[in-house]
């Protein structure tokens, strides 16, 4: 009996062990993980350094060759070609409909103004008759009071419409096109448009340091529907759009474009290009699509500072052109040596010991 009870002990003993043994060894990685709070454990690759807050990566002659690394020189560029965001051909259906119903009601103020005038005249001549020995009745003055007082309402309430009307133009439109109506000006221009001559179209140029010089909107812009960039149509100014897209940065411009083949709604883009001697001595660059790599949500490019060190860059995308992407240079300067291939795979290595490896391996 006294053997079964040491030998009962002794199997609990073993399985006490071997649960201990466990416990250790599959909880290791969770206890080296353990660190105070806010601490970051971090890792460096061995090909990356830190100098002065900035990431260098080091690849040797082979590791480039092996991985096809290729760089340029940075080439500088005669003339901005910005790629604005995504413009509309504008239904103007309701443009349409507004200068009908300003016209109708502007036709009902000629008539209550001919008829105020009407009504006044005879009111003040009943007036001078009743006030000279009551040669016309009060009762025949009164009404004629009455009549003249109710075509006085008639024309300022037709005239608050008038002006609503013009105000909801203003809003939608802006100023240039409400003179197209109320005052007549340009009036082929709004022929055109209304018999689908013209295309009304809303373009949003993006705001960037390359236009910060620039004074004022581009005369011509070039516009192209998006699926056939091939085909260009000439936009000319026409002027600033009161609202702004919403889905969109920049500011908005309204551009006539003569010609009825654009679809109304259609998606167009629109390549403005300006040359440098508009700018105030401000040098470009081209930046070509397979130099960047995009991270965090911004475009990034490396440049080869020495025969085996990259940098990484980070480029605004605003103005962007056929192959690429046209910067200043403020950060970039021309002639420097950027990655044209191979851009993702320094990045992979640049990043890949901040990626967290549970088993360390």
């Amino acid at each position: 009996m006294k053997n079964k009870v040491h030998i009962f002990i002794c199997i609990q003993l073993l399985l006490i062990l071997i649960l201990i043994w466990l416990v250790v060894n599959l909880g290791r990685d969770e206890y080296n993980n353990i660190q105070e709070p806010g601490a970051k454990i971090e890792k460096k690759s061995p090909l990356v350094e830190m100098e002065r807050g900035i990431n260098i990566v080091t690849l040797s002659n082979d590791i480039q060759k092996n991985s096809g690394i290729k760089t340029v020189k940075i080439k500088k560029v005669s003339g901005i070609k910005n790629l604005t965001s995504y413009a509309n051909v504008l239904n103007i259906d309701l443009l349409i409909e507004q200068k009908n119903k300003f016209n109708e009601i502007k036709n009902q103020i000629n008539i209550f103004s001919n008829e105020f005038d009407r009504d006044q005249k005879n009111f003040d001549r009943l007036k001078l008759l009743n006030d000279d020995n009551k040669n016309i009745s009060d009762k025949a003055l009164y009404e004629s009071k009455t009549q003249f007082e109710n075509t006085k309402i008639k024309l300022e309430n037709t005239q608050a419409l008038i002006s609503g009307i013009k105000q909801n133009i203003r809003a939608q439109w802006g100023e240039t096109i409400l003179a197209m109506i109320d005052q007549n000006l340009n009036k082929n221009l709004l022929n055109l448009l209304i018999l689908n001559q013209a295309r009304l179209i809303k373009v949003t140029l993006i705001e960037s340091s390359s236009h910060d010089e620039i004074i004022g909107p581009p005369k011509e812009i070039n516009v192209a529907l998006i699926d056939n960039l091939n085909e260009y149509f000439i936009a000319k100014y026409l002027s600033e759009a009161p609202t702004l897209d919403k889905t969109l940065k920049g500011k908005t411009y309204f551009y006539i474009v003569y010609n009825g083949q654009l679809r109304i709604d259609s998606k167009i883009i629109a390549n403005l290009i300006q040359n440098t001697t508009q700018i105030n001595q401000m040098n470009f660059l081209s930046i070509p699509k397979d130099a960047v790599v995009w991270n965090s949500g911004l475009a990034w490019i490396y440049i080869k500072t020495s025969d085996n060190k990259f940098v990484r860059k980070v480029i605004d995308t605003n103005n962007e052109s056929a192959d690429g992407w046209v910067i200043s240079d403020s950060q970039i300067k021309e002639n420097d040596q950027i990655v044209i291939n191979g851009a993702q795979l320094i990045l992979s290595e640049e990043f890949k010991y901040q990626i967290k490896n549970e088993n360390d391996d």
